[in-house]
């Protein structure tokens, strides 16, 4: 869907327990792309499809900007370079975890993703037959990002907590955040916009204090990679209410 004047969201992208996976891109220019994120390698086909149905093709993409490190958002980044020959962003703090050296070892962990596909009745084989390999190949980043730098019109906010250098990115023109996992709304059973429970983060506090952090930019507009639909109105207040709870997730 179109959701400002140059930013776009793909949806239906397949994700674990039947959950969705937006990814989202910002139009610089004719056959100019900025794409935040990817997906499952298997996914690329329906990705392709979502850029036809905006009026775009996946080869118009000259950067790529990863969020962070987990792997249902870099997977198919190597595909994507393949086909466009995007440039590949990422916050410094992940690019040589995106390189596996050294390999990431923050949650998600292994086991937990294999309890995660059992409870939706599949085991690794059967997941990785639906969305793909599962074990991310090593991503070479073009060019490494610090709090502040600007890609394109997106202006980047490090939000760390989630991952170490996981990032979001603002449009100031067009009053818009696209947050990656920095929140996620009405999924996992919960309804609304809440934290990211402690089992797939690294540091929950600070994924906490980088919320409190994104209520003080000026936006409207939330676009977040695991969501049911975005948040396009007085999204600032929904996001200083959860800044506001307290700093431990208890769920």
């Amino acid at each position: 869907m179109k959701i400002t004047r140059s930013i776009h969201s793909i949806e239906g992208l397949d994700h674990l327990q039947g959950a969705s996976l937006f990814v989202h891109f910002v139009e610089e220019g004719p056959h100019d792309l900025t794409l935040v994120d990817t997906c499952f390698p298997a996914q690329v086909p329906k990705l392709e499809i979502g850029f036809r149905d905006e009026g775009h093709d996946l080869g118009d993409v000259k950067r790529l900007i990863l969020t962070h490190v987990h792997a249902d958002h870099i997977l198919a980044a190597n595909e994507v370079r393949k086909i466009s020959g995007a440039e590949i962003y990422s916050h410094w703090a992940e690019a040589d975890y995106l390189r596996k050296d050294p390999p990431y070892h923050g949650p998600p962990t292994p086991q937990m993703l294999q309890n995660l596909f059992a409870k939706s009745g599949m085991t690794m084989e059967e997941a990785a037959k639906k969305f793909g390999n599962l074990d991310p190949e090593p991503v070479t980043v073009d060019r490494k990002l610090r709090d502040g730098d600007s890609v394109g019109r997106l202006k980047v906010i490090h939000t760390p907590g989630h991952t170490p250098g996981h990032i979001s990115l603002f449009s100031e023109e067009e009053r818009t955040i696209i947050g990656g996992d920095c929140l996620l709304k009405s999924v996992m059973g919960v309804n609304g916009l809440f934290l990211p429970p402690p089992w797939i983060s690294i540091d929950p506090v600070a994924a906490a204090i980088s919320v409190r952090r994104l209520a003080q930019f000026n936006f409207d507009k939330l676009l977040l990679a695991h969501q049911d639909f975005p948040v396009l109105e007085d999204a600032k207040s929904e996001v200083e209410r959860v800044a506001s709870m307290p700093l431990i997730h208890t769920s």
